[in-house]
C-alpha cells in the first residue's frame, strides 16, 4: 500500500528516512534485497532491519499517512489519543455522609546517626 509523502516526511526521524530510501535503493518490483540493504545502512541483522522497517512504517500510519489504492487515506488511522501517565488519587467515600475509614499510612522513619561515644577528659 502506499504512504503519504508529505506526512511520512514530517513523522520519520533522519534515520527512519534513510533506513526507507536504502530499502528503496536496493529492491526490485519484486522484492527488496534485506541482505544488501542491511549491509549497506549498517543495520545489526536483517530481522533487525526488517523490524526497523516495519517500525517507521507504522509511524507514516499513525500519522495518518497510510493510502488506499484510490489514494485516499485509510479508515482508522491518524494519531491515537495517549494514555494519562502519573498517579491516580484515590477515592473518598465523603458522598454518602460516611466518616472516614481509611487509617493513615505511618511515616517512614529516617535514620539518624548517633552521637558518637563521649571521649573522657584526662
Amino acid at each position: 500500500m502506499p504512504y503519504d509523502y508529505e506526512i511520512a516526511k514530517a513523522a520519520l526521524s533522519e534515520a527512519d528516512k534513510n533506513r526507507i530510501l536504502c530499502l528503496y535503493l536496493n529492491c526490485d518490483a519484486k522484492a527488496i534485497n534485506w541482505e544488501k540493504a542491511t549491509k549497506d545502512f549498517g543495520c545489526a541483522s536483517v530481522d533487525s532491519m526488517k523490524v526497523m522497517a516495519r517500525t517507521a512504517l507504522k509511524k507514516i500510519e499513525t500519522a495518518g499517512g497510510k493510502l488506499d489504492d484510490a489514494g485516499t487515506a485509510v479508515a482508522g488511522t491518524g494519531t491515537p489519543a495517549k494514555a494519562e501517565r502519573g498517579r491516580k488519587a484515590k477515592a473518598k467515600d465523603d458522598e454518602d455522609g460516611a466518616e472516614d475509614d481509611d487509617e493513615e499510612t505511618p511515616k517512614k522513619r529516617v535514620k539518624t546517626k548517633g552521637k558518637g561515644k563521649k571521649e573522657k577528659k584526662r
